[in-house]
C-alpha cells in the first residue's frame, strides 16, 4: 500500500519546487513513487513526478465525490468569480508560465507566451455563457408545468496532453468545473509541472477542497491506473484528448461500463486551395497550419489539396518560404524539435517509406537529429493514397500535396481519411468554397483561414476516429450536464 502525505499549499509552488506532486483537497499530495520527466531535446533530468497507485487514485475520486454536493450548490455567480480570478493569475504571470512550458515541452517561447491568451479567452467566454447555458426551460399547460433543468453529473475524469499545456491542460476540466461537476485530472507525462501550475491558479483564486485534484500517473501505470479511475462508481463521465489509438480503448470501456465519454481525437487536416485563392495567403496558411508547433497539433495540416492550374506557382511559392524555416532546440526559435524519440522515429520512418515508394520533396529537407528530437519541415509531393503518409496522423513537421481537377475531386480527397476533426478552403469565390466546404465530412472548416484555427465562442471537436463530443463555451458546458426533467401536476385519478 501507498504511503502518502500531504503538505501545506502554502509551502508550494508550482514554478519553484523541484518535485511534482499531485493535489488533493488543495494539498500537494507525496505518493511513494516517481517518475522521471527529462528534457526533449538533451533527456536530462527536470524533475520527478510522484505518481499515484490504485489506493492514490480512489483517494483522489473519493475527494472529488465528496466535494460534488457543495460544489453542484455553489450559485455560477460563485463559480464565475473564481474563474475570474483565475484568469487574471494566469495573465499576471505569463512570463513564468511561458518559461516553465518551454522547459518542460518542445515548444516555441513565443507560441507559449500566446497560448496563455488564447487559454484566458476559452476561460472567459464560459465566463460569459454560464448563465445562458446552464438556464433551463418551462413548459406549461392547465395541468401541468414542467422544468428542464440542466444538471451535473458528478465527479468528471479528464485527461489532458502535453501540447497544447495550458489550453488543453484547463479545457480538460473547465467545462466541467463550470458545469457544476468535479473534476479528477490525470496530466500528461510529458509536463505534469506545467500542469499543475494552471491548477495552482485555480487553488489560489478560490476554488474548494476536493474540486479539482490532480494525479501523474507514471506511463507504465497509465493502463491500468487509467482503466481504475474510468470504472469507479463516482466517476460519471470522461473527458479524453488524445491519440485515436487510446481514445479508441477509452471509448471502449466507457461503452462496456455505459458512462459518457467526450473524445477529442487525432487529425489528418486537408487545405483546399482553389484556382481563385489569393496565392500569398493561401500559402501562409499552409506553412502556419502545416508547420506551427512543429506540427504536433490535432489540427496541423497533413495535405495541401491544390487546383492543378496552380499547384506548379503554389509549390514555388510555399518552397521560398519552407526553405527559410530551420527546427533547432533554441527556445527562441520559431521551430523546435519533436517530443519524444520515438515521436521522430516514427515520422521518420512514415517520410522514408514514402520516398521510398516514389515521393519526392519539394520543399524543405529531410534532416533529422535524432540525439536532440529534431527533425526539419518537408513537403512531398507524388504520394499515393496506399502511403501511411496519406492515412496516418503525422504529428510531425510534415505536409503532402495532391491536386484535384474539379470541386467534387477536391471534397473526395479531403474525405479520403478516417478523421474529421478540421479543414480549410481558400478561394474568392465564397459561394463556390462554401459549397466545397459543406462537402467535407469535419466537425470543423474555415474558409480562407487556417486548419489550426480554434475559436473559444464556438464547439470544437470532431467526427469519425477524431472523436465525439464538443468543447469550448456553451456547448462545452452542457456536454458536462444532463437534461432532468421536473413536472408539477394537478392531481387527477387515473385508470388501469
Amino acid at each position: 500500500m501507498t504511503s502518502a502525505k500531504t503538505l501545506d499549499v502554502a509551502h508550494f509552488d508550482a514554478f519553484d519546487d523541484k518535485s511534482v506532486p499531485c493535489i488533493i483537497d488543495n494539498k500537494p499530495y507525496l505518493t511513494s513513487s516517481t517518475y522521471d520527466v527529462l528534457d526533449p531535446h538533451t533527456s536530462q533530468l527536470l524533475w520527478s513526478a510522484y505518481c499515484v497507485q490504485p489506493v492514490d487514485a480512489v483517494r483522489a475520486v473519493e475527494s472529488a465525490a465528496a466535494a460534488f454536493p457543495a460544489w453542484r450548490a455553489t450559485p455560477i455567480a460563485l463559480r464565475r468569480e473564481i474563474f475570474i480570478k483565475a484568469i487574471q493569475i494566469l495573465k499576471s504571470k505569463q512570463s513564468e508560465y511561458t518559461a516553465l512550458s518551454v522547459k518542460e515541452t518542445s515548444l516555441p517561447t513565443a507560441t507559449q507566451a500566446g497560448e496563455i491568451f488564447g487559454t484566458a479567452k476559452l476561460l472567459e467566454e464560459l465566463v460569459y455563457t454560464a448563465d445562458a447555458a446552464l438556464r433551463g426551460d418551462v413548459v406549461e399547460s392547465p395541468t401541468q408545468k414542467t422544468f428542464i433543468k440542466r444538471e451535473p453529473f458528478g465527479v468528471v475524469f479528464g485527461v489532458a496532453p502535453w501540447n497544447g499545456p495550458f489550453t488543453l491542460c484547463s479545457r480538460a476540466f473547465s467545462d466541467a468545473v463550470m458545469a457544476g461537476n468535479t473534476c479528477v485530472l490525470k496530466t500528461s507525462e510529458y509536463s505534469p509541472k506545467t500542469h499543475i501550475a494552471v491548477v495552482q491558479a485555480f487553488i489560489e483564486a478560490g476554488l474548494p477542497p476536493g474540486v479539482l485534484n490532480i494525479v501523474h500517473v507514471s506511463p507504465k501505470d497509465a493502463p491500468e491506473i487509467t482503466e481504475l479511475l474510468i470504472s469507479h462508481p463516482a466517476v460519471r463521465k470522461v473527458g479524453f484528448t488524445g491519440s485515436a489509438r487510446v481514445g479508441s480503448i477509452i471509448g471502449q470501456l466507457c461503452g462496456k461500463l455505459i458512462k459518457p465519454v467526450l473524445l477529442e481525437l487525432g487529425g489528418m487536416c486537408p487545405l483546399i486551395i482553389l484556382p481563385d485563392a489569393d496565392l500569398e495567403a493561401a500559402v501562409n496558411a499552409a506553412v502556419y497550419g502545416s508547420f506551427m508547433k512543429s506540427g504536433q497539433v490535432c489540427m496541423s495540416t497533413n495535405t495541401i489539396i491544390v487546383h492543378e492550374s496552380i499547384a506548379t506557382e503554389f509549390i514555388a511559392t510555399m518552397r521560398a518560404q519552407v526553405d527559410q524555416l530551420r527546427a533547432s532546440t533554441d527556445q527562441a526559435g520559431p521551430l523546435r524539435g519533436l517530443f519524444c524519440p520515438g515521436a521522430v522515429k516514427r515520422v521518420q520512418k512514415i517520410v522514408q517509406d514514402a520516398l521510398d515508394g516514389g515521393a519526392n520533396i519539394v520543399a524543405g529537407s529531410f534532416d533529422v537529429d535524432l540525439e536532440h528530437n529534431v527533425m526539419q519541415p518537408l513537403v512531398l509531393d507524388n504520394v499515393t493514397k496506399d502511403m501511411d503518409v496519406c492515412t496516418q496522423e503525422l504529428f510531425g513537421p510534415v505536409v503532402t500535396i495532391q491536386r484535384f481537377k474539379d470541386d467534387q475531386e477536391a471534397i473526395d480527397l479531403a474525405n479520403d481519411n478516417d478523421y474529421g476533426l478540421s479543414a480549410s478552403v481558400y478561394g474568392r469565390d465564397i459561394e463556390r468554397a462554401t459549397n466545397i466546404a459543406n462537402g467535407v465530412y469535419t466537425g470543423n472548416i474555415h474558409i480562407n483561414g487556417p486548419t489550426f484555427y480554434s475559436l473559444a465562442h464556438a464547439p470544437h471537436g470532431g467526427v469519425k476516429n477524431s472523436g465525439y463530443g464538443r468543447f469550448n463555451g456553451a456547448h462545452g458546458i452542457r456536454e458536462f450536464t444532463f437534461a432532468k426533467v421536473l413536472t408539477i401536476n394537478e392531481p387527477r385519478k387515473y385508470s388501469l
